[in-house]
């Protein structure tokens, strides 16, 4: 039968509609755990966390995002993007799906489990990798763009360029816009002594310095962090890029890596960004940052809760630090911490022969902190870990050990399976190459692989090259934040309680606090010509900074006198009851910034229970013996009970119309360590 040409013509665009539309379709996948879904409608890809949702269009070049929206107050942040995708690597060209897949994940549980979808994307220079992470019930959602080459040649010079790896178009221009990040490398001495840097941003200008932005309206905000090894006092950073901000279009720079560390054979990851949201006023947006921190970061309550001591902060010279690390004082010190309660002695440099195992014995000349002169040679590990070790387990004690960044892999694990080792100090490093930072990352996760993840890493951020950073790496473990003496009069790290407590503080704006280490040092070891007031403190108030914090004692706790190691002991027998709890927890600053004079404080809170912990401190010079303060998340009038831990009393306050509570210490410098009940 012969066809009209009317009716060609009519089948003819038939045809050719259904081809247009099937090529422009996605195909059909779908996963979920809990409220974390994963899937795709025609030409759209939709991700949720129940909480949150974002919707990206798939364009033939790229995918863009469509929407994002609150689905708790069902408020939608974006207005329509004609990008042709949420990144811009240059004249890319026509790109080709080759697969778009969803699968359940945990990243080798290196993080919490979630949906994860990923897009392969063939261009004609580069293979594209976009990979989606939605965890559930997360106020936020990860995305990362993973590349290679598609051949051996050369990639041309405009690869890359623009470097942009997140673009979100708001539907109108947001009421403020802040930046924010955190100083590494930071010295006592230093004039601008604030870790945190924070600023309102009015003009419209790349900021580099930033690791996270906040952008307010009227129904919340959202929240973009880099996760990256940016700080603001890096040098040479990996392409950590900026975040640009015109009008209201946001794109987020810096892809961690340049055309030469492309291979044809593998993909390398960049820079991942989070995209967080919340509802309600400034405490909101810190609490979304950290709940949305903790699951890409997950705490293993029995490997990650330790108070740990390290055996080189007592003296203030190399050779005499590494003196200390010598097994005979390390038995020393495994006795002293096990009376005392600390879990973990982390033995520091000094230990190591050239192939990175146990030397056997060393020679030096030196003065020590007490006077005593040495000179000649002495044991450091004759036959190896297996003293320490036995000690160590006999007396209840986790064992940690210090390497360079550099240490061979096949050292550190024979190592840990000659001391078992829980902590490994990876220090040094600078990490401006790819290949530099790649190499250190994934020898960390091998050897928490290698120990059956009973191991981490702290590392080690104590200075201003490219190390580890505030946002990247923390899946390995926790940050060791500065070097903090008492045996010196070295301004640049001079320990000095105000300071630390002021790092904590700021520090609990962005972070989850108790992730990092804040230091306690031995202040009766300070010299009387140090400028510094740490003579005029106590014991247990400079332990008591580091309590919503990964305590870490950086000193030999042999030299604490009695009367000291009496105060300790007495804090970590009641904190270790209740670490547990506080883990649970989210770690706020309260009262005034911390400047030797404030009353101040560190606020525990968990949303679920709203109960939490407090840690209230009347500084050296204030000279008040009552102050009110006012406590975050709870509305006036809230009863409360609060219990001091230290003495077991307890007492109802109900908050003021600011939600305010009278807090009394009568000398000073003097704290309270409280449990919150909120009263039903």
């Amino acid at each position: 039968m012969k066809l009209s040409f009317k009716l060609f013509v009519v089948l003819v665009f038939v045809l050719l509609t259904v081809g247009c539309a099937a090529k422009s379709s996605l195909p059909e996948i779908g996963t979920a755990i809990e409220n974390a879904k994963i899937k795709t409608s025609g030409d759209k890809l939709i991700v949720t966390t129940g909480q949150v949702q974002r919707t990206w269009k798939w364009t033939g070049e790229g995918f863009v995002t469509v929407e994002i929206k609150d689905n708790i107050s069902g408020h939608v942040w974006t207005g329509l993007n004609k990008s042709k995708a949420d990144w811009n690597l240059g004249e890319l060209g026509e790109g080709k799906l080759v697969s778009l897949k969803a699968f359940e994940n945990n990243d080798e549980k290196f993080t919490s489990w979630h949906v994860a979808a990923e897009a392969e994307i063939h261009y004609a220079q580069l293979h594209l990798k976009y990979i989606i992470w939605a965890y559930p019930n997360a106020p936020g959602i990860r995305t990362q763009i993973w590349l290679k080459k598609t051949d051996s040649s050369e990639l041309s010079e405009d690869i890359l360029g623009p470097g942009v790896s997140e673009t979100l178009l708001l539907k109108q221009n947001p009421k403020t816009t802040t930046a924010f990040g955190y100083k590494a490398g930071l010295k006592a001495h230093e004039k601008d002594y604030n870790i945190l840097k924070e600023e309102a941003i009015t003009e419209q200008k790349p900021v580099k310095w930033a690791s996270g932005l906040v952008v307010e309206d009227s129904a919340g905000g959202i929240i973009l962090i880099k996760e990256s090894h940016n700080h603001v006092t890096i040098h040479n950073a990996l392409k950590t890029g900026a975040f640009e901000y015109q009008d209201n279009m946001i794109k987020v720079t810096g892809l961690g890596i340049r055309p030469d560390d492309i291979k044809e054979g593998r993909y390398r990851f960049c820079w991942a960004n989070w995209m967080i949201l919340y509802r309600g006023d400034n405490n909101e947006a810190q609490l979304a940052v950290k709940k949305f921190d903790r699951v890409r970061y997950p705490i293993n309550q029995q490997r990650d809760i330790f108070i740990m001591a390290n055996t080189w902060g007592t003296e203030d010279k190399q050779p005499q630090c590494k003196y200390k690390a010598r097994e005979e004082n390390v038995l020393k010190e495994i006795e002293v911490c096990s009376k005392l309660g600390i879990d973990l002695l982390q033995i520091d440099d000094g230990w190591q022969n050239r192939n990175w195992r146990p030397r056997a014995s060393a020679r030096d000349k030196f003065i020590l902190h007490n006077g005593t002169k040495f000179e000649g040679e002495y044991d450091l590990y004759p036959n190896g870990f297996g003293k320490v070790r036995d000690k160590a387990k006999e007396m209840g004690i986790k064992l940690g050990l210090w390497h360079a960044w550099k240490a061979p892999t096949k050292s550190i694990k024979a190592n840990y399976d000659e001391g078992d080792f829980k902590a490994f100090k990876l220090d040094f490093a600078h990490l401006g190459k790819k290949d530099d930072l790649d190499y250190l990352y994934y020898k960390a996760r091998d050897l928490i692989k290698h120990s059956d993840y009973t191991a981490v890493v702290n590392w080690d951020v104590t200075e201003r090259a490219p190390r580890m950073g505030y946002y990247f790496g923390r899946d390995c473990g926790n940050l060791y934040l500065s070097n903090r003496k008492a045996f010196t009069i070295r301004p640049a790290v001079q320990y000095d309680p105000w300071q630390v407590l002021h790092d904590a503080w700021q520090l609990a704006k962005y972070t989850n606090l108790n992730k990092i280490q804040i230091s306690y040092q031995n202040k009766d070891l300070t010299p009387s010509n140090a400028v510094t007031d740490a003579l005029k403190y106590t014991h247990s108030y400079n332990i008591a900074i580091t309590l919503m914090s990964s305590p870490i004692l950086f000193t030999e706790t042999q030299f604490i006198p009695p009367k000291g190691q009496a105060e300790l002991k007495k804090i970590f027998d009641i904190y270790k009851a209740e670490r547990k709890t506080m883990y649970h927890g989210y770690v706020f600053a309260i009262g005034d910034k911390p400047d030797n004079s404030s009353w101040t404080g560190l606020q525990n809170y968990d949303p679920y229970t709203q109960n939490g912990y407090l840690t209230i401190f009347r500084e050296l010079k204030n000279k008040q013996a009552n102050a009110t303060i006012a406590l975050n998340f709870y509305k006036p009038g809230t009863k409360l009970e609060l219990t001091d831990l230290l003495s077991g009393k307890t007492r109802i306050v109900s908050l003021d119309n600011k939600s305010r509570v009278e807090f009394y210490i009568p000398q000073a410098p003097g704290f309270r360590y409280l449990k919150v009940t909120k009263i039903k």
